[in-house]
């Protein structure tokens, strides 16, 4: 468990083709911005290993909350469940759901950078980072207060030891609202794909490619990506 606060102060410059909803935040905020939030996190972690494991799960909670009578008053809440399951020599099973919800109170709303935003590796592969969700009338990406993400994906050990490589088909799901409405089936994204993590002499790397199942116009399709220093 652990415990946190923090104090942020945060200056916006606004230019003739910023976005609107950063327009709106400074309309409502001003220009600068202190803020005291604080943060409280718990983690249960019992898998057999850090970067490849082959049983166990991992719970992750985390709460941010920001304080009056600061600038910014909003919460944001966060639960993590992943859960490694060895089905049949040597395939492992790895299922994960995240869970994100945040809104402004006091009258205060939540601001942008604070947001949820998915896509990419960790959240929706087949989808560039960061760019699922609603956008503005110009088509750029809002974020969003609630985030839904789902991930399956099955190992296969390619090489065991120091320098551990695997190999993986995976199937991931999820979308970023803005409102509190129902989420509606169709409004998910979906991809399948393949995926080769490596833990190289650099530090762990994670190759994929996937292909978005449901595309919609408007989407930005990133179909090869690559992330270095952590695994998913």
């Amino acid at each position: 468990m652990n415990l946190g606060f923090r104090f942020d102060r945060t200056s916006l410059s606004l230019f003739q083709d910023s976005p609107p909803a950063y327009v709106d935040f400074v309309d409502t905020c001003g220009e600068t911005t202190n803020a005291l939030f604080t943060t409280l996190g718990w983690a249960r972690d019992t898998r057999d290993d850090i970067l490849f494991p082959n049983q166990g799960r991992l719970h992750s909670l985390f709460i941010e909350v920001g304080l009056p009578p600061a600038d910014l008053s909003y919460y944001k809440v966060q639960y993590v469940h992943q859960w490694f399951w060895p089905i049949y020599s040597p395939f492992v099973l790895m299922l994960r759901g995240e869970l994100g919800y945040g809104d402004g109170y006091q009258g205060k709303p939540l601001p942008f950078f604070k947001a949820f935003y998915a896509g990419g590796v960790g959240s929706v592969r087949g989808f560039e980072s960061s760019s699922l969700g609603p956008r503005d009338v110009f088509g750029n990406v809002l974020g969003g207060k609630r985030k839904i993400v789902a991930n399956a994906e099955l190992f296969y050990p390619l090489l065991a030891g120091q320098q551990a490589v695997r190999l993986s088909g995976f199937a991931d799901l999820g979308q970023i609202y803005l409102d509190g409405k129902q989420p509606e089936y169709e409004s998910f994204r979906y991809s399948a794909g393949i995926g080769l993590a490596w833990n190289s002499p650099m530090g762990p790397l994670k190759f994929s490619y996937a292909y978005p199942l449901n595309e919609e116009p408007g989407d930005k399709i990133q179909k090869f990506q690559f992330q270095m220093g952590s695994v998913f």
